[in-house]
């Protein structure tokens, strides 16, 4: 897929597709086949033009590529009664990771 190198696009529903690029290889689906949330598309790569290994992603709708923190999206019903203790043990941990991000600082050398 020219400098996207090996690529995955994935179709939602209507007008959204996500797409996925830089892959080093393709894991199980085919062309055309259907995939579940959470199923492995692809293994992190350094094809097309990509300087170094990543995953692009893109969120597009109609074709053109949107910010997927700014799009609207739709409604989603809230985690049912039966699974919101799961829900939530699973998320303080989820949270707990995230934050060790934020204090991390970078630090540069200079020759």
């Amino acid at each position: 897929n020219g400098g996207y190198g090996n690529t995955v696009i994935l179709q939602h529903g209507g007008n959204i597709t996500t797409l996925y690029a830089h892959m080093s290889r393709f894991a199980d689906p085919r062309l055309g086949a259907r995939v579940r949330q959470g199923q492995t598309i692809g293994y992190v790569g350094q094809s097309g033009l990509a300087t170094g290994p990543h995953l692009h992603y893109e969120y597009r709708i109609n074709g053109v590529h949107r910010n997927p923190r700014t799009v609207p999206l739709p409604p989603a019903d809230p985690v049912p009664e039966a699974f919101r203790s799961d829900f939530e043990t699973i998320s303080a941990g989820l949270w707990r990771q995230l934050d060790l991000y934020r204090s991390a600082q970078l630090a540069a050398a200079s020759n």
